[in-house]
C-alpha cells in the first residue's frame, strides 16, 4: 500500500488539515493517510501545547468517517522529544512492506536542513511538501535542487533523489486556515466553529476549563476570563 503520514503538532487540528491530506491522497493515489500527532515536538514552544493526549483525541474526532484518513500513535507513544527520521523509521518498522509518503507544509520545507539527520529522511519515504496560498512554489523548486545534488526531475514538480526517493512539491491546495487562527478566535470568544470540524468543535467546548490553561497566556478578554 502507498500510505501517507501527516505529521504536526495539530493545536488544533482544522479543517484545512484535513481538505490538504484529502487533497494529498487523491492527487498521489495514496491508500490512506495517517495523521501523526506530535508527542513532544523538539521545535514548538510549550506554553500553548495542549497535552498529546487532547491533541490525539481532537485529531481522533476530525478523521471518524472520513474514508481513506486515520490517527497515528507513533509519536503520542515515543518517550521524549519527537523527530522526523525517528517518526519514519518507526513507520518502516510498522509497515515493512508499505510505501511511505511524508507530508508537510511550506514552514517545515523552509527549517527542513535544520531537521534530525535530515539527509537520510529522504532515504525512508517519499516526501510531499505543500506550499502556502499564493506562495511561489517555484522557489520551493529551486531551493530543493540548492539542498540535494544529483536530483533527477521525474514529472511536473516531482524528483527523484540519487538514493531512488521521490519529492513532490503541490503548490495549488488553499492554506487558509491556521491552529493559531482557531487558537486566537477561541481566546477572543469569537465563534470558532467554521474553521475546524464540528465534532472537533464539540470537544473544544467540552474541555473549555484546560483551554483556558494552555491557550489564554497572557490575554484577557470577556469570555475568556481565568
Amino acid at each position: 500500500m502507498k500510505i501517507g503520514l501527516f505529521g504536526g503538532s495539530f493545536n488544533p487540528i482544522h479543517s484545512t488539515h484535513l481538505d490538504v491530506a484529502l487533497g494529498v491522497r487523491k492527487r498521489l493515489g495514496l491508500d490512506k493517510v495517517l495523521f501523526v500527532p506530535a508527542g513532544n515536538p523538539y521545535h514548538k514552544e510549550q506554553g500553548e501545547m495542549l497535552p498529546a493526549g487532547l491533541r490525539y483525541e481532537l485529531v481522533e474526532k476530525a478523521v471518524h468517517g472520513c474514508e481513506g484518513l486515520d490517527v497515528s500513535d507513533i509519536d503520542i507513544s515515543a518517550e521524549g522529544p519527537t523527530y522526523t527520521i525517528d517518526t519514519l523509521r518507526e513507520a518502516a518498522r510498522r509497515y515493512p512492506e508499505d510505501e511511505l509518503y511524508f507530508i508537510m507544509g511550506q514552514d517545515s520545507f523552509e527549517d527542513f536542513t535544520t531537521w534530525k539527520d535530515w539527509q537520510d529522511i529522504p532515504k525512508m519515504g517519499n516526501i510531499v511538501a505543500v506550499s502556502r496560498a499564493e506562495a511561489d512554489h517555484g522557489e520551493m523548486a529551486q531551493e530543493l535542487k540548492r539542498i540535494f545534488s544529483g536530483l533527477q526531475k521525474s514529472g511536473e514538480n516531482v524528483w527523484t533523489v540519487p538514493y531512488g526517493k521521490s519529492f513532490y512539491i503541490i503548490g495549488d491546495f488553499d492554506f487558509v486556515i491556521s491552529s493559531t487562527q482557531v487558537r486566537e478566535e477561541w481566546k477572543k470568544g469569537a465563534e470558532f466553529s467554521a474553521l475546524v470540524p464540528e465534532a472537533v468543535a464539540e470537544c473544544l467546548t467540552e474541555h473549555e476549563s484546560e483551554l483556558i490553561k494552555f491557550w489564554h497566556g497572557q490575554l484577557r478578554s470577556p469570555n475568556r476570563e481565568l
